[in-house]
């Protein structure tokens, strides 16, 4: 497993380790990796940051393939993923890589043009325009503030290393030429969306030719961000078929083998807007395994013995998983407070305070903490509190506004 600091890295890990695999976990080289304390890990190893380093990267992967017997290598981010398949001729003989085709990863990471696939499949999507200089902005005219300004790409590769993805928000005229124009400066275009308010869900399944196994759908309950982010919590509910027949048309049409998930908005007439599609595994990748559908195994089953997925599994609805470090952030984030111009109702501080602090209830679990495995869930917590407590408050600051 790669990105031993993700949470899918920490699920595919007791996953697999839980039918007996032999799991090994590698991570960024100066990073906490919840996977690689796992008592299901065997061994860890450290490789350079790929956005630093993607030949540095490539070649430690490839030097621990060869020295280790490892019939299976699967990264989980974008930062891993892309410049692995770049190079997957070098694997051959050595290991199989747990990839997609490169032209449906090319597909699916690039934002631009999943809009453009979405408008040809007639899958609703928000307005978007491609901006590429200051001039481009015209087109963005028409959408009301606050409008979403997001890069292409989570990772953009120039050479050997990469310029990250942001996502912000603009609320005047002026404060979107601003962010553009420094967007403008780090990654030569970017896009200006309509932003759209409703509720994240999340369809899942595992694509084998043109047929989608093991469809799976969930709600978000609450995002680190209240502005828009990864969940900090969510709950399995029933396939819808709009849903479905919406993710199946882009996932076939991009021709993606293997798991993936495509996020969507939920407005308020109940109807789906995509958001994007994620062809790897998934943060909150947690939630289907606990609700009955391993992901990680069949797919380990698919790609070492040629075994398919069930068509479908009768899975556990209303099952609510978190994520407690997640859920820490969340809360930090709504007693900061809504953004002056923030155009939806805002989580109070008191209500999030208390949902948070009900540690149990029937039905709900954790990606982090078990009482099993205690390690990870531990090692997360000391690292949120050393951050936020520990650190000086300079670093602290500079921490934040990193990673905001």
């Amino acid at each position: 497993m790669l990105d031993g600091h993700s949470a899918a890295a920490l699920a595919f890990t007791r996953s697999l380790g839980r039918a007996g695999h032999w799991v090994a976990v590698g991570s960024n080289q100066d990073i906490p990796a919840p996977a690689e304390v796992s008592r299901y890990c065997r061994t860890s190893f450290r490789y350079p940051v790929s956005t630093d380093d993607a030949s540095g990267f490539v070649e430690s992967v490839l030097e621990f393939a060869r020295n280790h017997p490892i019939d299976l290598i699967v990264p989980m981010t974008d930062w891993t993923i892309l410049p692995l398949s770049k190079c997957r001729d070098r694997f051959q003989g050595v290991s199989r890589l747990a990839l997609g085709p490169h032209s449906a990863l090319e597909i699916s990471s690039d934002k631009y043009k999943t809009v453009l696939l979405a408008r040809e499949r007639n899958v609703p999507v928000p307005e978007t325009a491609l901006v590429q200089s200051l001039a481009d902005l015209q087109g963005a005219r028409k959408f009301a503030f606050p409008v979403v300004v997001k890069d292409r790409f989570s990772a953009r590769w120039l050479g050997k290393r990469a310029v990250l993805g942001s996502v912000t928000y603009a609320y005047s005229q002026d404060d979107l030429r601003q962010k553009v124009e420094q967007r403008l400066c780090e990654a030569g275009d970017v896009l200006v969306q309509e932003f759209i308010a409703g509720t994240g869900i999340g369809f899942a399944s595992f694509a084998v030719d043109e047929t989608l196994h093991l469809p799976f759908q969930w709600l978000r309950i609450r995002e680190v961000d209240p502005r828009g982010s990864g969940s900090s919590a969510r709950k399995s509910i029933p396939v819808t078929p709009e849903f479905f027949e919406f993710s199946r048309a882009l996932i076939t049409r991009i021709g993606f083998q293997g798991i993936s998930m495509v996020e969507f908005k939920q407005h308020g007439s109940g109807h789906a807007v995509l958001m994007e599609i994620n062809g790897r595994p998934w943060g909150s990748l947690q939630l289907p395994i606990a609700s009955g559908i391993d992901y990680p195994r069949y797919l380990v089953d698919w790609y070492l013995e040629g075994r398919l997925p069930p068509r479908a599994i009768d899975y556990r609805q209303g099952v609510t998983c978190r994520r407690l470090v997640s859920e820490l952030a969340h809360l930090e984030h709504v007693f900061a407070g809504a953004p002056l111009g923030w155009p939806t109702p805002y989580p109070s501080f008191l209500m999030t305070l208390l949902k948070i602090s009900v540690p149990w209830y029937p039905g709900m679990c954790y990606d982090d903490v078990w009482l099993s495995d205690p390690r990870p869930g531990v090692a997360g917590l000391v690292h949120w509190f050393w951050r936020h407590f520990a650190k000086p408050k300079t670093e602290r600051s500079g921490t934040a506004s990193r990673t905001r």
